[in-house]
């Protein structure tokens, strides 16, 4: 009965925490979706009713159904989004790879790119509700919004440990007020309870032809904050996520979609900014304060996941090493990087002062949540027919229905890429160029990098030479780079400096396409000979690189066949000067030559990244021509 009891309260605190991380998104949409779904019609009752009904179905459909029911079930291990999905489909790697494996990269530029967009549509909609409490206040809204913003990012090195429990009850207020704020405005009107029916999302087509299809367009946002669903599985679990939709995000958002119809049918005017229109006068400014504080938080959830999916690319090797930075040490999830945190702030503030206004910022947003969607899409069917072994019959007869709503959404959206929707596009393929360059780069340094035609027996043996200087009782540790495992350049270090220390470890890490690798598994030891043995650490992409931590541990497990004095060891690290030449022809053009030379000269140092002790770390220049 206890553990009972335990379990069900450990559910509803993750369930509140739910809303905080991985509704705030989509919990901020009714501040500017309905506007935006009417934009360049009358707020006629046809135009209403067609919107909310098209706006119900959509929510039904795509987050309830699809995300909801499907999406969720193609976990990596409890682990979702679409670089976890991504290493999930390369267990298989076969030929269709390939083409997902771009389908993947695309997906991440363009939600690196959504850690932008979310911040800067979300607080700008919400402060624009000055310009409804009074015309005077419209000229403090992008100063203000900057300087939340500027905050915002600044305030990132200390993490959310202390303030992030906060989170799920502010936003739990946040959809009780718009369920409150909608409710009494349908009990005024209720009539706009029959767009329920979808009978009036058909005729908004019929009576609107083309003009009606394009603004899909504005639909969609209210239902761009679904990819947090199933990037945020691993924080939460299926349960906490499913029961926050059904039972706090859905009936909220539905309340506050349908009371904001309900008073356009009586007062169409307010279409400039029907969410602010419907609150009390004396409401407007404890609205206003509520709704920057969903805003803050929902663009929080959305710069959390940018740097957990960044470490993801880092650790899968789609991206170059950057400094992260654990900013709890109860929760894996919480991580900082410095330098994308810096090329967040720089784009979002870029992007309000170049659009202005959360009606300009709608236009750019869309599309890349869009693009997203279609893709995990396509990758979760392969999942279902590989994987979950479904009949194609099966896999038709369900995906056919969810790839046709989100092509149907992305001709709406394609519209908007010469009006802003380029901005995440032209992101999303910069990323994209510097992952595939960063990837084919490493590939081809593993197949051609000089050391690994030298036989490491060969290189040990010579350590047996009588002119050596033998160093009893000492141990040093290799730590090698991923595109040279054996250690060679390292092992020519001794043979150059005429040393040889009693116990040499060769430590090499392999990132395996799971999130965690247990304890049990994390370690692979072999004896070489000759007073060298190889360590092989075994990570997850979503796991925490510690290497003097794991000897430890390992030590303490009695691994090895010597004492590892952890505080005591001597570490060697090897740092590449790669040079771009138009003497060789290789895999890339002599531009991602020149890129690929640059990110290796900026990447952080195997000091850093695998938290080294500084003083007891020596690294090793070595050069290669590519």
């Amino acid at each position: 009965m206890h553990k009972i009891e335990a379990d069900s309260k450990n559910t509803m605190s993750l369930t509140v925490a739910a809303l905080g991380v991985v509704y705030g998104d989509i919990g901020t949409s009714p501040l500017y979706a309905i506007r935006e779904s009417l934009q360049g019609l009358p707020a006629s009752p046809e135009n209403v009713l067609g919107v909310l009904s098209l706006i119900f179905w959509s929510l039904i459909l795509v987050i309830s159904i699809k995300y909801l029911c499907y999406i969720l079930r193609a976990d990596n291990d409890g682990e979702g989004g679409v670089l976890a999905l991504l290493a999930l489909l390369k267990r298989e790697n076969g030929h269709s790879y390939k083409i997902l494996f771009l389908i993947g990269l695309l997906g991440a530029g363009l939600l690196l790119g959504d850690g932008m967009l979310t911040p800067a549509i979300s607080v700008v909609s919400a402060i624009e509700g000055l310009q409804v409490i009074s015309p005077t206040f419209a000229q403090f809204i992008l100063p203000l919004t900057c300087l939340i913003l500027l905050a915002l990012f600044f305030f990132q090195h200390h993490g959310t440990a202390k303030i992030g429990k906060y989170f799920g009850p502010i936003i739990l207020l946040w959809f009780i007020t718009l369920a409150i704020l909608g409710g009494l405005k349908i009990l005024d009107n209720p009539t706009v309870m029959i767009a329920l029916n979808p009978y009036y999302a058909i005729e908004f087509f019929i009576h609107n032809g083309w003009v009606g299809y394009a603004e899909l367009g504005g639909v969609f946002l209210v239902v761009t904050g679904g990819e947090a669903l199933y990037a945020d599985l691993g924080h939460f679990g299926k349960t906490p996520i499913r029961l926050g939709w059904f039972f706090v995000t859905l009936p909220g958002l539905l309340l506050n979609y349908f009371g904001q119809g309900a008073y356009l049918l009586q007062h169409p005017e307010t279409i400039v900014n029907p969410f602010y229109s419907i609150a009390p006068s004396w409401f407007s400014h404890p609205l206003l304060i509520i709704a920057t504080m969903a805003t803050i938080i929902a663009s929080q959830a959305v710069i959390s996941a940018t740097f957990s999916l960044t470490k993801q690319a880092v650790l899968l090797d789609l991206y170059p090493r950057l400094p992260i930075i654990q900013t709890s040490a109860k929760k894996k999830g919480q991580v900082y990087v410095p330098q994308m945190n810096a090329i967040l702030a720089l784009g979002t503030l870029i992007l309000v002062i170049m659009f202005k206004n959360s009606s300009s910022l709608a236009h750019a947003y869309g599309i890349a949540v869009n693009l997203v969607m279609l893709g995990v899409t396509i990758m979760v069917t392969y999942v279902a027919r590989i994987h979950w072994h479904w009949s194609i019959l099966k896999v038709f007869s369900i995906f056919s229905l969810f790839l046709c709503i989100d092509i149907a959404f992305l001709g709406a959206n394609a519209q908007k890429i010469i009006t802003g929707g380029w901005v995440p596009l032209l992101f999303a393929t910069i990323c994209v160029i510097i992952m595939l360059t960063w990837r084919n780069g490493m590939d081809y340094l593993r197949k051609s990098y000089y050391m690994e035609k030298i036989d490491l027996k060969d290189i040990i043996e010579e350590l047996n030479h009588p002119n050596l200087q033998y160093l009893p009782n000492s141990t040093t540790i290799f730590i090698t780079d991923p595109y040279d495992k054996s250690g060679g350049a390292l092992l020519h270090y001794l043979k150059l400096n005429r040393i040889k220390p009693e116990h040499i470890l060769i430590v090499s890490i392999t990132i395996e396409n799971h999130p965690y690798i247990s304890q049990t598994e994390r370690n692979e030891f072999i004896t070489i000979g000759n007073g060298t043995y190889r360590l092989i650490l075994h990570y997850g992409f979503m796991d925490t690189i510690d290497i003097p931590k794991a000897l430890a541990i390992a030590n303490k497990e009695k691994i090895f066949p010597f004492t590892l004095d952890v505080d005591q060891a001597t570490f060697l690290v090897e740092i590449a000067q790669v040079s771009a030449t138009r003497r060789k022809k290789t895999f890339l053009f002599f531009w991602q030559e020149k890129l690929f030379a640059f990110l290796m000269r900026n990447a952080v140092l195997d000091i850093e990244f695998f938290r080294l002790p500084y003083n007891r770390t020596i690294a090793i220049g070595t050069y290669c021509e590519i």
